[in-house]
């Protein structure tokens, strides 16, 4: 099983202990315990790394560390609004009545549905989402 970390961990400290309580693990593995095992090959072969965790020096380790920290994804296109399932951001629910949908600085103003910052899975779960704030929003008003 993956166990999905907090992007604010210390990478250097998880691979220090690593190398104390893995020694033999290569950092391939070591990673794919945080990230998933495809992204983690490749962060793996960026930092020029196939050995064992008991092979790297603390220096080595800090540059590890730091090409991690510093990773950036680019895009590298889109396929538009044809092929889009879900579209994310929008009006945060902080700025929102959970109960009117009326925006805390606008009175009158209201936001449901997709340009509210609420994400559902694939399955009809963001129709359901804009509906139910829409009759929520509309027994408000």
């Amino acid at each position: 099983m993956v166990r999905r970390q907090r992007p604010d961990r210390d990478v250097i400290s998880l691979l220090k202990a690593a190398r104390k309580n893995q020694p033999r693990k290569v950092l391939r593995n070591v990673l794919a315990e945080y990230l998933p095992a495809r992204l983690a090959e490749m962060l793996a072969q960026q930092t020029g790394c196939e050995s064992t965790m008991a092979d790297l020096s603390d220096e080595k380790i800090a540059r590890i560390g730091e090409t991690l920290t510093r990773w950036r994804v680019t895009p590298s296109g889109t396929e538009g609004y044809r092929t889009a399932e879900v579209t994310a951001g929008g009006i945060d629910t902080d700025e929102l009545s959970s109960k009117t949908f009326e925006t805390r600085t606008v009175p009158g103003l209201h936001f449901i549905g997709e340009v509210v910052d609420v994400t559902g899975w694939l399955g009809g779960y963001n129709f359901q989402w804009a509906w139910a704030s829409g009759w929520c929003c509309g027994q408000a008003v």
